[in-house]
């Protein structure tokens, strides 16, 4: 395994991920791209190459050790490692999608799910559908996020609205909307944070 002095121990353990498809280069790829997930997956969803394939599942393993991370205690606790992930998660995707990131009563993660993908500037999204997952996974609250491929990070009145009609529909059967979250290349913008909930 590759070891530095001033990474964190969440960054070295993307290193470590890393180690087993590039050996000692780990390091090295990590550091070459601004220690940025994100910008190592859009390279990698970009690339025809062999070794990018392999850094792609590379990646992969990275966002799975994310996910761990959620898993294990309150979203709130770590709210960089919420953005972390759906900024991976998005990385190099050219259309708009949908994703849902479903959390117990005491918002650790439960289950991710993309759950609807559409054209370059826009996804429909069915909160039918949105509240027959949650029931499935038993949600006690949860945060929705999608892309915008244009490079905006400000919502449209659309996103706005969505958001409200979700929350009230969910607010029905006691699920909480806790945050609304858009990506857009190495950014993303709160609507809890902007106060938009």
């Amino acid at each position: 395994m590759t070891a530095s002095s001033d990474l964190t121990i969440r960054q070295q353990r993307i290193v470590d991920a890393l180690h087993p498809f590039f050996g000692a280069e780990s390091g090295a790829l990590y550091e070459a791209n601004g220690r940025s997930l994100l910008k190592l997956t859009y390279f990698a969803r970009q690339s025809s190459l062999p070794s990018f394939h392999r850094l792609a599942t590379g990646l992969a393993l990275a966002q799975e050790l994310l996910v761990e991370e959620l898993m294990s205690r309150s979203v709130f606790d770590s709210p960089s490692a919420v953005t972390d992930f759906l900024k991976l998660h998005f990385a190099g995707q050219p259309h708009e999608s949908f994703a849902v990131m479903y959390l117990d009563a005491q918002n650790a993660l439960i289950a991710f799910e993309e759950l609807f993908r559409g054209t370059l500037t826009q996804t429909s999204v069915y909160p039918r559908e949105v509240m027959r997952r949650c029931l499935h996974h038993e949600a006690a609250a949860l945060i929705i996020s999608h892309n915008h491929p244009s490079g905006s990070v400000e919502p449209s009145r659309a996103d706005e609205l969505l958001t409200k009609t979700l929350g009230t529909a969910l607010a029905m059967m006691d699920v909480r909307v806790v945050d609304h979250v858009i990506v857009a290349g190495g950014r993303s913008l709160s609507f809890a944070q902007r106060g938009l909930l």
